[in-house]
């Protein structure tokens, strides 16, 4: 599947799919009054003009040549059209589409805050991205609709250093206004009204007002950035796409999906908020994938695996905790147990799927606020679960290797150098050292990468803020380290 910014040429089929969607799913729950309205809304010439004034994108899903799904944004961050086909739906499209528009409301528009008037039908599905419905459903002009929001993180806003891979992630002294973002989506309490404020005070010091133009503004015609636009325009591709210049972090990865898979890969999600605790914050969101088609008795092996890996965390803190843990959240005045989970399969083929996890949260309270990368990597056979020890010879001649590649990544030669390479072929090897380093490895379309989700104290002067680092080896490079032959046919 690709994710791409739509040419000109391609507005007249996008607005097609549109009308088609909206005529069999929407339509039914509008007064002729408000169909027509949307028709008049969606008219081509309408649609041509707001594109030719950088007033509206419109990103589109192909799956070959096949127009799968549109979304388009307009300069404030407002997400006026979001239209999947019926055949498509169910496939992560949708998804696909929200975080390229995500990420170029971010990273382009750098706006703090992206809006909807949601179809009270499709409110749900919004929910599941992050956005939060801010008031009751509206009628207006015979179309009903519901206003929702989501506020956009500021460490998202923020360039990130260029790297081979892009994949490194930084976090930096705004992690606690990540935190505050994430929670003003899940209530009214005077504790979520505070944060809230917090992290206005933050975001406005980095966002501009969304009412003035400048040459900073890619949606200014006279933008030097409309025209060097290839992290989201006709040389480059968003998440979702072959080639993701411009992105970081997770978004980044280019993902291999076969063609013609035996299997469906489906989006499931847990989403619990205790809305009736006043003094303590309770919320989770976590999306992960689930296969269907497969041998049943592997199949529901696997999912239950994928199911685990992505509530790691709602398990640690409030499903399962320990006891140190409760004790711990029962001392601290407004504790918050809160943690968003998003994925992207970066691999999948008849006989093996990679799985990224990017978790995000707090472990009971602000301050212990934190972001995670977990993978899983399962051969699609036997449901067996890959860790980096399975797939790699650990000596020296590797580490010195790997080594050399994770400091290009964090641009830092003295990254690491904390570790002897005892510890280092140690943490590999699955012994994470109090937490503070936790191998992982994830399989994409250029190759495997292998590094550490990073978990440092706070204060130590080894860390430098990323809350991971991956180092990339093409397929061709890791050869001379590889170990499980039956795991590298894989990719033959």
């Amino acid at each position: 599947m690709e994710v791409r910014m739509l040419q000109k040429p391609e507005l007249l089929p996008a607005l097609h799919l549109v009308w088609e969607v909206f005529a069999e799913d929407v339509a039914p729950s509008y007064t002729p009054e408000g169909v027509a309205e949307f028709q008049k809304f969606i008219k081509y010439d309408n649609m041509r003009a707001m594109y030719e004034r950088r007033e509206v994108v419109f990103f589109g899903a192909f799956e070959g040549t096949e127009l799968c799904g549109i979304m388009a944004v307009k300069s404030i961050g407002h997400i006026c059209l979001f239209y999947v086909k019926n055949n498509c739906q169910g496939k992560g499209v949708g998804r696909m589409l929200f975080t390229s528009v995500y990420h170029f409301c971010a990273k382009q528009l750098r706006v703090s805050r992206i809006t909807v008037n949601a179809a009270p039908e499709a409110a749900a599905k919004y929910q599941h991205m992050g956005m939060r419905q801010t008031e009751a459903e509206q009628n207006v002009n015979g179309m009903r609709f519901i206003p929702m929001e989501m506020y956009v993180s500021p460490a998202d806003m923020q360039p990130m250093q260029q790297q081979k891979s892009h994949t490194s992630w930084l976090v930096g002294g705004v992690i606690a206004a990540v935190i505050g973002v994430m929670l003003v989506a899940v209530g009214g309490t005077f504790l979520i009204k505070n944060m809230y404020k917090l992290n206005r005070q933050i975001a406005d010091g980095i966002d501009r007002n969304e009412e003035q133009w400048d040459n900073d503004d890619p949606m200014n015609p006279d933008s030097p950035l409309w025209d060097e636009r290839d992290k989201y325009g006709d040389d480059g591709e968003v998440p979702g796409g072959e080639d993701t210049s411009g992105a970081s972090g997770v978004a980044a990865i280019p993902e291999y999906i076969a063609a013609n898979l035996p299997y469906e890969i489906k989006e499931d999600s847990y989403t619990y908020t205790d809305d009736e605790k006043q003094s303590m914050l309770i919320s989770f969101n976590v999306q992960y994938p689930m296969l269907q088609g497969l041998d049943t008795a592997v199949q529901d092996k696997i999912n239950a695996q994928i199911k685990k890996c992505a509530m790691t965390t709602v398990d640690e803190i409030y499903n399962n905790p320990t006891q140190e843990f409760k004790e711990k959240v029962l001392e601290t005045t407004n504790p918050i147990l809160a943690s968003v989970v998003n994925y992207k399969v970066t691999y999948a083929s008849e006989q093996f799927i990679s799985i990224v996890f990017e978790d995000m949260g707090a472990r009971g309270s602000q301050e212990d606020a934190y972001q995670h990368l977990r993978t899983l990597n399962i051969g699609l056979k036997d449901g067996k679960v890959y860790t980096v020890q399975d797939i790699v010879n650990l000596d020296g001649v590797f580490v010195e290797e790997w080594l050399d590649i994770m400091r290009d990544e964090a641009g830092d030669v003295n990254f690491l150098a904390e570790l002897d390479e005892e510890s280092m072929l140690s943490t590999l090897g699955g012994k994470s050292i109090d937490g503070n380093y936790v191998a992982n490895f994830f399989v994409d379309k250029d190759g495997v990468e292998i590094g550490y989700d990073l978990n440092y104290v706070s204060g130590d002067p080894a860390d430098l803020k990323f809350a991971w680092v991956t180092a990339p080896f093409t397929f061709e490079e890791i050869k001379p380290y590889q170990k499980d032959k039956e795991f590298w046919k894989f990719f033959n």
